[in-house]
């Protein structure tokens, strides 16, 4: 039996929860109130939970307050906040203020019911909606950075010919003998690219040149 406090300083959502939850098989509501205070209330008279389901912003004792209090006090009852703040900021707060779920108030009943069944394992969760809109940025984020970092070098064709020729795995005098170019030449222009490049070696300097499409 997953026993659950709710938290929220609108009655009718209480209700409305209230309802929701006891259609689950294996949930029960110990007790139901408006704010932070009320849940800190309710439990130093001895009423006993497994999880507090409750919002993030109320008067008097917000969510994040709430979890707060819970730690001073070393009780640790498992808080998820279930909240119609949507952006990941108010989920990344949450998460680090020790939050164990984050659930938005559009969540359907078998997500919400998920949830709580998960957290009773000691495991976090991040509603859905969240995930993937928080995964759609990172992807779009991750395609910024790979444009930044196939920055595009202008490379003369004395360059480029050095660096195909380097990973062709040629030595300094014999890709001088093949450009006719002296020796000194060919180092300094191999030691020219990779600063350039900003790589380590000729090894990273052929990896990039690759990476990057500048040769084959």
């Amino acid at each position: 039996m997953i026993k659950i406090i709710l938290v929220d300083d609108h009655h009718i959502i209480r209700t409305s929860l209230h309802a929701l939850l006891e259609k689950f098989e294996g949930i029960k509501v110990v007790a139901e109130v408006e704010n932070g205070f009320e849940v800190l209330r309710v439990l130093d008279e001895g009423v006993e939970a497994d999880i507090i389901l409750s919002d993030v912003v109320m008067p008097e004792m917000d969510g994040l307050s709430l979890i707060k209090a819970l730690k001073e006090k070393g009780n640790e009852t498992k808080v998820v906040l279930l909240s119609i703040l949507e952006e990941d900021k108010y989920a990344s707060n949450a998460f680090v203020s020790g939050a164990f779920g984050y659930l938005t108030k559009n969540v359907e009943a078998d997500e919400l019911l998920f949830c709580l069944q998960h957290v009773m394992k000691g495991k976090r969760y991040l509603s859905s909606n969240l995930c993937i809109s928080i995964l759609e940025r990172f992807n779009k984020y991750l395609g910024r950075l790979s444009e930044n970092s196939n920055h595009h070098i202008d490379f003369s064709e004395r360059e480029i010919n050095v660096l195909k020729l380097i990973a062709d795995g040629l030595t300094n005098q014999e890709i001088a003998n093949q450009l006719y170019l002296s020796r000194r030449t060919v180092e300094s222009q191999r030691e020219a690219l990779i600063n350039k490049t900003g790589t380590k070696n000729s090894v990273s300097l052929i990896r990039f040149a690759m990476r990057n499409g500048y040769i084959q």
